[in-house]
C-alpha cells in the first residue's frame, strides 16, 4: 500500500461533455441529468464520492451546463439513495462543499481535470467520470493506494475501446493489487499488453496537473489524460486495483437502459412486477 499521501477528500467530477451520442435530447437536457431509474445519472458518482469520504466535490462544467451544478446545489435526500435518513442528510449539507469550475472549450478529459487545478491546489484528489455507474463503490477501493486507478477485466475484442495497462502483480496474497508499468489508449486487441482496462475512477497527487499542462493536444485538439498519466507514472508510480463489481456505461443509450433495469430490479416496490414483465416480454419477442 502506498502511504506517501493521505486519502483524497476532494472529488473532481467532469460534466462538461457535449453528449453527442444522445442527440437530439441533449440539445435541451444535459446527459448527466438523464434518469437512471429514479435518479440522475451523475447522482451515482456524487454518492460514490460522498460515501468514500470526500467532503469537497468540484464539478467541471461547460458554460451552457450550469443546470447540472444547480441540480446538486439544490439536491435533496433522493439524490443520495435510500440509505440516507433525513437526519444524516441534513448533516451532510454541512459537511460537503460543492464547487464548480468552467471548461470554456471542449478540449478533452485531461483539459477538464486541469481546469480544477486552482480549486484542488496541492492536495491529493479523486476523479470520477459520471458516464460510468458502478453498482459497488469503486472509489473507496483505490483511495488508500493514491495515486491509483480502478481496473476491470475486458474481453479480447473489447480492448480497442479502452485504455489498457501493462501491470505487474505486487503481492501473491493481494491478487487484485497491481503496479502500473505502462498504458496504451485503445489498442488493437493483438497489441494490448493485458486484459486490464482503465475505468473512470482515479486518484492523483497534485503533480498530475504539471503533466497535463505540458501535454500536447492530440486528436481533435484534446488533451489526453492517458498520455499525461504515462509520464506522471514514471515519477509517481500508480497502483491499479481490480474491480469485480458491475459497471454500466450510461454515456451511451444501451448502458442507460441496462443500468436503469439493474437498479429497478433491486427496488422492492417494483422488482417483482418488472421481473414478470421482462420474462413475458422475452417470451413474446421473436429472436432476431
Amino acid at each position: 500500500m502506498n502511504n506517501t499521501t493521505d486519502s483524497p477528500r476532494i472529488a473532481v467530477i467532469p460534466v462538461a461533455g457535449r453528449g453527442t451520442r444522445w442527440l437530439p435530447i441533449t440539445r435541451t437536457v444535459p446527459k448527466e441529468l438523464l434518469p437512471v431509474w429514479k435518479r440522475t445519472s451523475a447522482s451515482y458518482a456524487f454518492e460514490e464520492a460522498v460515501n468514500a469520504g470526500c467532503n469537497e466535490i468540484i464539478f467541471v462544467i461547460s458554460p451552457d451546463k450550469e443546470e447540472v451544478l444547480h441540480h446538486f446545489l439544490q439536491f435533496d435526500s433522493s439524490d443520495l439513495g435510500p440509505r440516507y435518513s433525513q437526519e444524516s442528510f441534513e448533516s451532510l449539507h454541512t459537511r460537503v462543499t460543492i464547487k464548480s469550475c468552467i471548461q470554456h472549450e471542449p478540449k478533452g478529459l485531461g483539459h477538464a481535470i486541469l481546469c480544477a487545478r486552482n480549486d484542488v491546489g496541492d492536495r491529493p484528489f479523486s476523479v470520477l467520470l459520471p458516464d460510468e455507474v458502478l453498482m459497488q463503490n469503486g472509489l473507496k477501493r483505490i483511495q488508500a493506494f493514491t495515486p491509483a486507478i480502478l481496473l476491470m477485466e475486458v474481453p479480447y475484442a473489447q480492448r480497442r475501446n479502452y485504455g489498457i495497462v501493462k501491470a505487474s502483480q505486487q503481492d501473491s496474497i493481494k491478487q487484485d493489487v497491481f503496479l502500473i508499468e505502462d498504458m496504451i489508449e485503445k489498442p488493437e486487441p493483438p497489441l494490448a499488453p493485458s486484459s486490464l482496462a482503465i475505468t473512470g475512477r482515479y486518484t492523483f497527487t497534485h503533480e498530475i496537473f504539471d503533466e497535463l499542462e505540458r501535454q500536447t493536444p492530440g486528436l481533435n485538439g484534446e488533451i489526453q489524460l492517458t498520455d499525461a498519466m504515462k509520464r506522471y507514472n514514471q515519477h509517481h508510480p500508480m497502483h491499479g486495483i481490480l474491480f469485480h463489481g458491475k459497471r454500466h456505461d450510461v454515456g451511451q443509450p444501451l448502458g442507460l437502459v441496462t443500468a436503469s433495469l439493474d437498479f429497478a430490479l433491486k427496488d422492492p416496490a417494483v422488482s417483482q412486477a418488472l421481473r414478470a414483465y421482462l420474462t413475458q416480454l422475452i417470451q413474446d419477442t421473436p429472436s432476431a
